[in-house]
């Protein structure tokens, strides 16, 4: 059966016996724990595959002139260009249909608790980005001391893929074996997304009780419909069409969304990207046919700085939480101030992971220098909805972007028979 099926049908089932069993300590600590172990299982060769796969696809596309080069080009460019749409659109849309963010008893209750979780995310950015840098220890310090974020993962690799570039006979074995531990890493990668249905019908009962728990999305209508509409428009209207022109109108853009849909529901579930990476990078091997040098090196980078989805929420957030604290609706210049910042902050949220969307607001508004009494800490209980919306467009827009770089460098492998589809 199709993998984004089996996700579906686990995220039914998950619904159904949260309905049925949310009464019950016994069974919501038991899924708990359970949604625990099989996220920390589906993010287990996360760090490892994307390693081998992108030293492998680093040293090989090296051995044709410019195409390194040119998937970090494409990748920079149509990451900056999705951020920038997104975001636009989402705050030009929220002054046809405003909403006032709901506050709930999730919000701090003076300035002073936001102010101190604002210089907290600040603190903890400068610390997170010290830590990416390959030479803050040693650099095999930085295999391991990562735990939520590719970028140190990344560096490393670029520093491994063009030493054993296979520029002489003697460093070809190495070469070989590096390629053929890539490909294990894909198969395994494959097979772990083949099973993680089984994970998200334990993530997704703790995702539906943590909204029936905390109640928020009930509390403003207009709300949850704003993020509906924008969502599908953005899914069905403005990605397609951005992807369509971007690739000279030579792909079917549903066709690829459709392919992608196992690593968004996963994405949107778990509310954390690096659990769908398995899927992700199975996806656009096999589903979207792409060659795997392609995929190993674009698909990081992707990862890391393709956050359209989350500037787009976080628009939306902010401008919603300027209204509810001033009761006047965001000029048309003030919502695209308020895109410009959320562009800019989500360029390194993936460093906050989980907390995508708070950061990017909170980073927004102090760019802004806006205050909105800290109530921008009821996100937080919205984040299971808001956040795994955010991630699914950021992994959607992953997967396309790679499509993308492999349509432009003619590097489509197609693959038969699709059975991860």
């Amino acid at each position: 059966m199709k993998t984004w099926l089996t996700y579906l049908a686990a995220a039914a089932m998950g619904l159904a016996f949260d309905l049925t069993l949310k009464n019950s300590g016994f069974y919501l600590s038991f899924i708990t724990f359970m949604a625990d172990v099989v996220l920390k299982l589906g993010i287990f060769i996360v760090f490892p595959l994307a390693f081998f796969t992108m030293t492998s696809g680093t040293a090989s596309l090296t051995r044709k002139k410019g195409q390194n080069s040119y998937v970090w080009l494409s990748t920079i460019l149509w990451a900056t260009f999705t951020t920038l749409v997104l975001s636009v659109v989402a705050s030009l849309l929220f002054r046809v249909f405003p909403a006032a963010f709901p506050s709930t008893t999730t919000s701090p209750s003076n300035v002073q608790q936001a102010s101190e979780l604002s210089a907290l995310l600040a603190s903890s950015t400068v610390s997170r980005l010290s830590a990416a840098n390959p030479l803050s220890v040693n650099s095999f310090f930085n295999f391991i001391k990562s735990s939520d974020c590719l970028l140190p993962i990344i560096l490393i690799s670029l520093v491994f893929g063009y030493a054993i570039r296979p520029t002489s006979e003697i460093i070809r074995p190495a070469y070989i074996t590096m390629n053929s531990i890539s490909e294990v890493m894909f198969r395994l990668a494959k097979k772990v997304s083949q099973l993680l249905w089984i994970g998200i019908f334990f993530i997704s009962g703790v995702w539906f009780n943590h909204l029936w728990t905390d109640s928020t999305v009930f509390f403003s209508w207009r709300f949850v419909v704003l993020c509906c509409i924008i969502g599908f428009g953005t899914l069905f209207v403005i990605i397609p069409l951005i992807y369509s022109i971007m690739t000279g109108f030579r792909r079917n853009p549903y066709r690829q969304i459709v392919r992608l849909l196992s690593s968004g529901v996963a994405s949107f579930f778990s509310v954390n990207y690096l659990f769908s990476q398995s899927t992700l990078y199975t996806d656009c091997r096999i589903n979207l046919g792409i060659q795997k040098s392609v995929v190993s090196t674009a698909l990081p980078l992707h990862s890391i700085i393709t956050k359209g989805g989350s500037a787009l929420v976080s628009s939306l957030c902010t401008c919603s939480l300027i209204y509810a604290a001033n009761g006047v609706v965001p000029s048309a210049l003030q919502t695209l101030t308020i895109a410009m910042a959320c562009s800019l902050a989500s360029f390194i949220c993936s460093i906050h992971a989980g907390y995508e969307v708070v950061f990017i607001t909170t980073y927004a508004l102090g760019l802004l220098n806006t205050d909105v009494a800290g109530s921008q800490f009821a996100i937080i209980g919205m984040l299971p909805l808001i956040n795994g919306m955010a991630l699914m467009f950021d992994v959607m827009l992953a997967g396309l972007g790679t499509s993308f770089t492999a349509c432009n460098l003619n590097a489509d492998c197609y693959i038969t028979p699709r059975d991860n589809i």
